[in-house]
């Protein structure tokens, strides 16, 4: 509902109705505006219909993750990447639950990319997971909020002797860019292994001045 002042000697303001879009006639919308002369229209076209789609799609795809085989599940944590809507993330943090360690990992992924706050304490929590790939996956992610908040976490975990675990914890406070961690970068200079010196080296030089 819109409100409309019609102006006069005795003003009004009339409730005039907005009928909604219906999927297909938007659908049909995007469709159209696929063959717009603008590039930029076209890309922004193809970007909304396929957001589309998956919202669509989404009380199906959150049943394959509840009823499918591994390959499946994972197929679906990548499919709701572009989905917003609370379901969707509702199965991406049920999936960071899961029995197999390639689906947290890949959850732990796809909620790096998304970036919604209220999943941070949830991949904090996948620090403690008993898999390094999940580790270093939610490690990864937690560096895409570039939050201070979490930099004395991640400085806890340079204490690791597990070089991946060093090297993403490493990257990820390169990527938040605070100055509170170049000491303990600094030192990681003198490390023995070569990549964790190179990542030091490389976090250092994201640090802001």
């Amino acid at each position: 509902m819109v409100s409309v002042m019609i102006s006069g000697i005795n003003a009004l303001c009339i409730e005039v109705p907005i009928p909604k879009m219906s999927n297909d006639s938007m659908r049909e919308a995007l469709i159209r505006a696929l063959k717009d002369a603008d590039e930029s229209v076209r890309k922004a076209a193809a970007k909304s219909l396929e957001k589309l789609e998956g919202k669509q799609n989404l009380p199906a795809l959150i049943e394959a993750f509840r009823r499918g085989d591994k390959r499946t599940r994972m197929q679906v944590v990548y499919a709701l990447a572009k989905i917003s809507l609370p379901q969707a993330l509702e199965t991406l943090m049920e999936a960071l639950k899961n029995d197999e360690e390639d689906i947290r990992a890949a959850s732990c992924r796809v909620l790096g990319q998304r970036c919604d706050p209220g999943t941070i304490d949830a991949l904090i929590a996948c620090l403690n997971d008993s898999s390094i790939t999940v580790k270093t996956t939610a490690l990864d992610a937690l560096g895409n909020f570039r939050d201070p908040r979490l930099v004395p976490i991640l400085v806890d975990i340079l204490k690791t002797d597990n070089k991946y675990l060093l090297q993403s914890a490493i990257e990820a406070l390169g990527r938040i860019g605070s100055k509170d961690p170049e000491e303990h970068l600094a030192r990681l200079l003198l490390h023995p292994d070569a990549d964790v010196r190179r990542a030091a080296a490389a976090a250092l030089g994201e640090i802001e001045v």
